[in-house]
């Protein structure tokens, strides 16, 4: 038996995924989610799935970051991104986050059910409508740029704040000395976004957020305000 987790945002596609899936003997769907975050709360509740099956786009956690997450610490969980995006840089960065299969939600059933047994049994699988895409793509050779122009998961403008300063180096502390509050409550942004990202650490989420371009470009200070702010310092 072939224990699945679906993951998708669109509740019509997941009610379809779910009823197309139910009546195979050899799969038992254990569970379903939204959200990247939801599912992923799923197999930190028990639910151990053999193969998670998610879209894309995702609230919380998409579902490029969802696989990132399983190739690390579930490593025996094998994530097959079922979407309808075709374009090549999801394609790139899906396998790079350690994904076994990428399938288009135009495939048939009979192309569904083969593409789960085979990453079931540890092989992978690309849909033949994708892949002449993604041939062309490790054809040219070339990167590809980021997986999103905006990033997936909202933070708030105190979070881009104390993420600003992480990124420039500054501690804890003195990150709770310029926003005038405590170095606990500092800590507790860097891990909600640390949470929310699914990343691992703080260089990690700092990667993410110069990959979306949360980050502000600060020119480097000159001596005069590096003076002045050391005045500034030695006054208070």
């Amino acid at each position: 038996m072939i224990r699945v987790l679906i993951a998708d945002s669109d509740k019509n596609s997941l009610d379809g995924i779910t009823n197309l899936l139910a009546n195979e003997p050899e799969i038992n769907v254990i569970g379903y989610a939204q959200d990247g975050e939801a599912l992923l709360n799923l197999v930190r509740a028990g639910k151990i799935p053999d193969v998670v099956l998610t879209d894309v786009h995702l609230p919380n956690m998409n579902g490029i970051l969802l696989a990132q997450h399983f190739s690390r610490h579930f490593p025996f969980i094998k994530t097959i991104v079922f979407t309808l995006e075709d374009q090549e840089c999801y394609m790139a960065d899906a396998f790079k986050s350690g994904i076994k299969s990428y399938i288009n939600k135009s495939i048939s059933r009979e192309e569904l059910l083969f593409a789960i047994r085979q990453v079931y049994h540890g092989k992978n699988y690309i849909c033949t409508h994708l892949a002449a895409k993604l041939a062309q793509l490790f054809i040219k050779g070339q990167d590809t740029p980021g997986l999103y122009a905006e990033p997936m998961i909202d933070f708030s403008p105190r979070e881009l704040e104390v993420l600003q300063l992480i990124a420039d180096g500054a501690t804890n502390q003195e990150i709770a000395d310029q926003l005038f509050t405590s170095r606990r409550t500092v800590e507790g942004h860097r891990q909600a976004m640390i949470n929310k990202t699914g990343v691992r650490n703080t260089p990690a989420l700092v990667k993410y957020a110069m990959r979306y371009q949360l980050l502000k470009s600060t020119p480097p200070k000159t001596d005069i305000e590096k003076q002045k702010h050391h005045n500034h310092t030695v006054n208070l």
